[in-house]
């Protein structure tokens, strides 16, 4: 099938067809159930998907010297 990409899991390293990625697609793992993104289509690269509902982590406190 054209358009048909495999990449491995960062989790389970599974196997995971994805027909036409596009960069930023999220999907889920048939094996291990993760939430992954499309970081990288040439080749075909996934990663964890972050929630976006989540607050960012917050900025250190800048060190002062003396």
């Amino acid at each position: 099938m054209e358009g048909l990409e495999v990449a491995k899991c960062p989790v389970c390293e599974a196997l995971i067809e994805v027909p036409h990625p596009t960069l930023g697609q999220e999907l889920e793992c048939p094996e291990c159930g993760e939430a992954l993104k499309v970081i990288h289509t040439a080749p075909l690269k996934l990663y964890y998907a972050f929630p976006t509902d989540l607050d960012p982590l917050p900025e250190e406190e800048p060190r002062r010297l003396g």
